[in-house]
């Protein structure tokens, strides 16, 4: 049994050597942690900035595989609004919140002139809904110095080609709260989104 310590999503900031809480794993009552591989392209010493996966695994003596994954954002100490967010309880579609007590893990990756965000809807559809990634609205964000949030650009949902986005609202980023807020509107509907820095 393969069991992942510490959190499956992770922000860490570049240049410090990775504190992997690494995952234990038992067979037949026997701790056999020490056997497991780690697969990843992220230098664990000195991590540069981007968006990693660690992939941990085991095979036993019957060749039988058994894997987990963690994923690891890493930010720059000048540039820390890149990371991964979870959406905040305030989020709402319409005025109903979205499921609470789920977890939406959203993806903010810093661009050229912005931050690509991986769903402009909060993970509403993807996630929520169970969806599929087909059913995120991808986009970039862009953040001035008094921490207001414009839209630049968006692309299509490929399960949706055909909806485009209605209407954004200047949204705003709160340092001290590490929270992105944003209003959009998409199929007739406004997605009050928050999302804040794990």
């Amino acid at each position: 049994q393969m069991t992942l310590k510490g959190d499956v999503y992770m922000n860490w900031e570049a240049g410090k050597a990775f504190q992997d809480p690494g995952v234990s794993i038992v067979m037949n009552n026997e701790d056999v942690t020490d056997q497991m591989v780690l697969t990843t392209e992220m230098n664990l010493t000195d991590p540069k900035p981007g968006f990693y996966t660690l992939t941990y695994g085991f095979t036993n003596p019957d060749g039988i595989v058994a894997n987990s994954t963690r994923y690891v954002a890493v930010y720059s100490a000048e540039d820390p609004i890149a990371g991964y967010y979870v959406t905040a309880p305030e989020s709402n579609r319409s005025g109903s919140a979205f499921a609470v007590g789920q977890f939406f893990p959203i993806k903010v990756q810093a661009t050229n002139g912005g931050y690509a965000v991986n769903d402009l809807l909060g993970g509403y559809y993807d996630l929520g809904r169970g969806y599929g990634a087909n059913y995120a609205l991808a986009g970039v964000l862009s953040v001035d110095g008094s921490g207001a949030v414009s839209l630049e650009s968006w692309t299509a949902c490929p399960g949706w080609p055909d909806n485009p986005v209605e209407s954004f609202e200047s949204g705003s980023y709160d340092a001290a709260t590490k929270t992105i807020h944003w209003v959009v509107g998409y199929a007739g509907t406004p997605f009050d989104v928050y999302v804040t820095k794990l």
